[in-house]
């Protein structure tokens, strides 16, 4: 699978950012008799919902200062970097742009970036939040050190969550005109589900809130807990996405949220094949999980309830696990994967 990104100027990309499109997915919708419906953020101009954020950002750090020539300084797993660096290249001349990244992130990301102009740094992962080495930290002392460099700070800067508020949650809001009954979320920085869930919450008091987790965080467990444990196991390959510490963009995330539920990485796997087997549609591991906890969270609902997710990304940046059989082997995924869908894992490995 080839990654592609058209051409824009700056003025077209921020117009082409948002009013995605609201898909019901057809064929689980039936299974349940609930409604099940995702938000398929891979139509913004980067594919992916984190241009929301992007924009939102940059826009910050021009009002901060950012200057032609200037550096923007982004801690990431990947899709904010993609975002940054098309809308960085939209501007005449483009802002650089450097990211800092953690050193088990898939390489298929980081030769993309690297691709669209991006100075990418790999930091260690298996330090916690207060070592030095920990990659927001990292990032943080390169703009202490470096003059024209600027933090876009995804996780702690509130313009990430301000751009759901401002745009995610009023759009399935209106598209649905109000008929919402639960929403469900994973969380990287927490800024789409802290921003949904406010909005919605803010025109629904009753609404029912879910937080979507992948093994290997903390997020479901801090939840259950009621914010007095991080406790989690395991690992995962779904990238983006999972805590394992509370983020500016998360607080007072607990007085919103009703439930977590963590997604093993099988069922992830079987729900994006399944997706696209049903209704022709790819979509990247987080919103395998979102719509695998959309599933559950709409069984505990009343026959006719509507629930919403989001489709973050799409898959092509996973291929070299998610459509490789070898690596779904090795991982044991394979066996569980239902014989009909596995005429979908036609990555070649090299």
């Amino acid at each position: 699978m080839t990654v592609t990104y058209a051409t824009y100027s700056s003025e077209e990309f921020i117009s082409k950012v948002g009013n995605t499109p609201l898909i019901k997915y057809e064929a689980l919708s039936n299974e349940l008799g609930r409604n099940i419906y995702f938000k398929l953020e891979s139509s913004n101009p980067g594919q992916s919902i984190k241009d929301r954020a992007a924009v939102y950002l940059l826009r910050d750090a021009i009002a901060r200062g950012l200057q032609s020539g200037d550096t923007l300084v982004e801690a990431t797993a990947g899709n904010t970097g993609i975002s940054l660096a098309l809308l960085a290249r939209s501007f005449d001349p483009p802002y650089k742009v450097r990211l800092f990244v953690p050193d088990v992130l898939i390489q298929d990301k980081v030769d993309l970036l690297e691709s669209l102009g991006c100075t990418v740094v790999k930091c260690r992962v298996d330090v916690d939040q207060e070592h030095p080495e920990f990659f927001l930290n990292v990032a943080q002392r390169y703009v202490d050190e470096h003059e024209g460099a600027f933090y876009v700070d995804q996780t702690h800067n509130v313009n990430n969550k301000r751009a759901h508020f401002e745009t995610t949650g009023p759009e399935i809001w209106n598209e649905l005109q109000g008929n919402v009954d639960g929403f469900v979320a994973a969380a990287g920085t927490g800024g789409t589900l802290s921003g949904v869930s406010q909005f919605l919450k803010s025109q629904k008091e009753d609404i029912v809130i879910w937080a979507a987790d992948r093994y290997g965080s903390g997020l479901t467990s801090y939840v259950t807990t009621g914010g007095r444990s991080w406790e989690s196991e395991g690992d995962s390959f779904v990238e983006g996405i999972g805590k394992k510490f509370l983020t500016t963009q998360m607080e007072g995330l607990l007085d919103r949220l009703d439930s977590a539920i963590t997604i093993d990485d099988t069922t992830t796997i079987v729900t994006i094949y399944k997706l696209y087997n049903d209704q022709g549609i790819w979509v990247g591991p987080s919103a395998g999980v979102n719509i695998a906890a959309a599933a559950v969270l709409a069984k505990r609902l009343p026959e006719g309830s509507t629930v919403v997710t989001t489709a973050a990304d799409l898959p092509q940046n996973y291929a070299s696990k998610l459509f490789n059989r070898k690596w779904l082997e090795s991982a044991g995924h394979w066996d569980s994967i239902p014989e009909e869908l596995h005429k979908y894992a036609t990555y070649l490995s090299v």
